[in-house]
Order: C-alpha cells, then structure tokens, then sequence
C-alpha cells in the first residue's frame, strides 16, 4: 500500500515514534557509557574528537610542537606548523557542541534519534503505517545501528542526514516547493561535509530520479543546490585552510586514504613499505563486510532486504534507493581498507534505513504469501526477532567490552598511578590496540597532566627535553610474562 508523502506527516503515529527514538537515544547512551566505557575505540574517532576540540578553541588547526610527529597519532597530521585532523569537518563540527557543553558522547545517540522518525516517514511512502513502524524498530533496535549510534564514529550523523535529504526529496519530487527542495540540498550539503564519498554514493541514484519527475525541473534544482552551497563553500574554504587546495581535502595528504587500485607507500618514521591494493583485495573486503551485515543486524535482514526490493521492484525510486545500496556497497571496494576498527560493517551503515525498509516489504510479503493474516502470530513472529536482536546485541556488548577493557589498559595504568607532569613513552600494544591508536593527546595537551609519545628509543632524550618540567615514563609489555608494565625511567635518560 503506497501513501502520498502529502499525507504522511498528519498520520504520523507521534507517541510511538517519540517512544522508539526515545528508545533508542537511551539505549545507545546506555550501551556507550557501561558497555563501551565512553572510549574512542578507533583512531577515527579520537581523530573527530581531535578536531571538535581544535574547532571549539575557534580555529580550524593548531599550532603543531616542535616535535608535533612524535606526539600525534594515526590520522592526525601536521602540515607547514599546523596540526589536525585529515577527516572531513561535518561531523566534528557537530561533536563541538558536545566539547562546549561537556558532553560530546550524547551528540550520536541524539543524532540516532532524529533518524527514526526520518526512516517512518521515508517508509510510508510505500508501506503502511504497521510496515512503516516494522521498518523503524527493525533500524532502531539492530546491534549495528546502536553500536555506532554509541561510538564517535561520523556515520549517524551522515545516516541522518541522508535519510532525511531522502523524504524531503521525495516531498519536493511529488508537490513541488522550492522550500522542500533546499531543505533536501541542506542535508545533503550536510552529508557530503561528513562522508563526502558516502554522500555522493547514497544520493546519486534518487536525486537523478527526483530531477527527471521533479514538476518544474529548474526550480527544483536550484532550490537544491542553494541549500547544499553554504555547505558546498564551508568544505572547500576549510580545505583552502587545511591544504591549500580549494578541492584538496586533508585525508588525500595520506596515501592511506586514497581511493583506487594500486601501489602506495606507507611510512611511519623510519618504516617505509610499499603496500599494493587490488581489485581481489576490494572483492575480498566487500564480501567481508557483506558477512558482517549478517551478524550485525536483525536474523535475516539482508535477505529480507533483497525481497523487499523485489516485491517494490514497480516503483522507480525503490529501486533507486536499492541502487544506492549497491553503490555503497561496490563503491567502497576501492577503498583500501574493509573499515579497520568498527561496530559492524560501518562503511555501510549509512544504508540501514533503506535496508530496514526494504526488509519490512518483504515481511509484509511473506506473511501475504503464507497467509498469516492473524495480528498475534505477526506480533509473535516479531517478539521472535526483537528477542534475537537484543540476544544478538547482547554478544557483540560483552565481546567489544571485554576487548575495549584490555585496550584501555595503558590508560587505566596512568590513572592508577595518578600520574602528574608525566610524559609516557608507549612502546607496546595495550590490548590488540596498537600504539599509533593510543598517543592520544587533545589540542592543548601541554597544560595537560600526561603528555603521550612514541616510543622512539635513543631520540626519547630529545623529545624529554622539550618537556623539562615533565617526569618520562616508558609504558610496554614484559615480553616474560606478557603482563603490562608503567615505570619511570632515568629523568636524564643518558645525560
């Protein structure tokens, strides 16, 4: 049953939805205070939280140290005496808020929550209402969606922000109105200043279609790129700032981060390696992630998801949002990386709405073709997969908390030792986390109580005198026992 989007917003079933996002704000804030340890799990998320914190002195990079190289970790990068991050500026611009009010790991679980209602409205445009709200508890309570609703990872805030670009879209391509159009290009402007590449994939297909329906084509697309150009003129005079390229962002002064087959060289200090990444290795990491959609989401997800297409396989933009899945999914093959440090398939992500979506169709499906027209066995059936999903989430809590434990290990011996004016030299792994992961220092660390460095064996000398007033301690793993260890060493060392 397809209802006009016209009809959507008076129909819309405000206590449940306001229940749901509710939900899912305090389940995600929950899951990342008592089962994440509000820890930056990945280098990706310090790298935002970096930059919120750089954004929130007012400026959009700090002056580096003299010996800024061996302070910063992976994805922090110091060019011409200024020091930031290489990811895009959306999403730690929004983290900001949460830095100047004390607060940033509540900013994705309330991103999270405006996203729920944003997947409602998108599904009544082809489900009814009890397939609508089938679809918005089938993202809201998957593992993958909390997990990174949990995290500081930028993908709940590009997911948001898409899914909504999505039904304003589809408001302007059916009635027209300019204001519709710019409100999508705002979101879409939004999009692209978090996962630039992510924005472009996931938008393509449904804008193409929503210009060629658009009533009046020209008024449509004006509308969208006056409201996606402040954000269009922010990126590129924060890249200006960054790189000095209008259309340089930061992450392509990384080779890492390039995207595309073929050879490129990684250095790390006096570590040179020439990596090469192919399309095997892309193949290789897209059936890989494809696996994880499976043990991230609810039992079946992706498969329902593919039914679901099938049976809306008549209605151009279904298929055009299923086109834009299958560009997330092949077009992050070129990527050189299956995502690193993750809550599930995290590229992505940016997804779920649709799949959830595409999922509630196809159930809706199956309970056609197997008559099961009976109300109680349907909410059964989805007691049955709400259970499943929380036991299933319930693994993935207790194994990321027992793996973030272990890589906190580092930190939690600092803070035992209460440790004042210290540097700590980190020449070990802390967990499975490496030490590019765990030299973690903000913007403005000199005034902190413990300055992080790279263990950098005879140069530790000179990195110690520029900290005179600071006591150096060497972090690492007794290679005896395997048990780790934060002693001082000779305040001197070797003077």
């Amino acid at each position: 049953m397809r209802m006009a989007v016209k009809d959507v917003f008076s129909k819309l079933p405000c206590f449940r939805l306001a229940v749901l996002s509710f939900a899912a704000l305090a389940a995600a804030r929950a899951l990342g205070h008592w089962g994440l340890n509000d820890f930056a799990n990945s280098a990706d998320e310090f790298a935002y939280l970096f930059q919120a914190h750089t954004f929130a002195r007012g400026e959009p990079s700090v002056a580096a140290h003299s010996l800024q190289e061996y302070l910063s970790p992976f994805f922090i990068l110091t060019r011409e005496g200024r020091t930031f991050s290489l990811f895009p500026p959306g999403w730690p611009a929004l983290l900001t808020i949460g830095v100047w009010v004390g607060a940033p790991w509540w900013v994705n679980p309330c991103l999270a929550a405006l996203s729920v209602p944003a997947a409602y409205h998108l599904a009544r445009c082809w489900l009814d209402p009890g397939g609508a709200w089938r679809a918005a508890w089938l993202m809201a309570l998957s593992p993958f969606f909390l997990f990174n609703a949990a995290s500081l990872f930028s993908h709940a805030a590009a997911m948001t922000a898409l899914a909504w670009m999505l039904v304003f879209l589809m408001a302007g391509m059916e009635r027209g109105g300019w204001f519709r159009a710019a409100l999508a290009g705002v979101c879409f402007g939004y999009a692209f200043t978090v996962r630039e590449y992510t924005a472009v994939l996931i938008a393509a297909p449904p804008l193409g279609l929503a210009l060629l329906r658009a009533p009046r084509r020209v008024a449509f697309a004006t509308a969208f790129c006056t409201g996606a150009a402040p954000f269009a003129l922010a990126y590129a005079a924060y890249n200006h700032a960054l790189t000095g390229g209008w259309l340089m962002p930061a992450r392509f002064l990384s080779p890492s981060e390039r995207l595309g087959f073929g050879e490129r060289v990684i250095q790390v200090f006096d570590y040179k390696e020439t990596l090469y990444f192919g399309p095997l290795d892309g193949l290789a990491n897209t059936a890989r992630n494809l696996g994880r959609l499976f043990l991230w989401t609810p039992p079946g997800l992706p498969l329902l998801a593919a039914w679901g297409v099938w049976r809306l396989r008549a209605n151009a933009m279904a298929l055009a949002l299923a086109a834009s899945c299958v560009l997330l999914f092949t077009g992050y093959a070129l990527y050189p990386s299956d995502g690193g440090n993750q809550y599930g398939p995290r590229f992505y992500f940016e997804a779920l709405p649709f799949l959830a979506i595409f999922a509630s169709a196809g159930i809706a499906d199956l309970y056609n073709r197997m008559n099961i027209a009976s109300k109680s066995l349907q909410r059964g059936i989805a007691a049955a997969m709400i259970v499943l999903t929380f036991a299933l989430a319930g693994y993935w809590c207790v194994q990321r908390h027992h793996q973030i434990v272990r890589r906190e290990t580092l930190f939690r011996l600092v803070e035992s030792r209460h440790l004042q004016d210290a540097l700590v030299f980190v020449s070990s792994p802390s967990g499975d986390m490496t030490q590019g992961d765990l030299i973690r220092n903000l913007p403005g660390f000199e005034n902190a109580d413990v300055v992080y460095a790279w263990n950098m064996g005879e140069r530790n000398a000179e990195i110690a005198r520029a900290f005179p007033d600071r006591t150096p301690f060497l972090y690492g793993i007794d290679p005896r026992n395997g048990a780790p260890y934060l002693q001082r060493m000779n305040s001197r060392l070797g003077e």
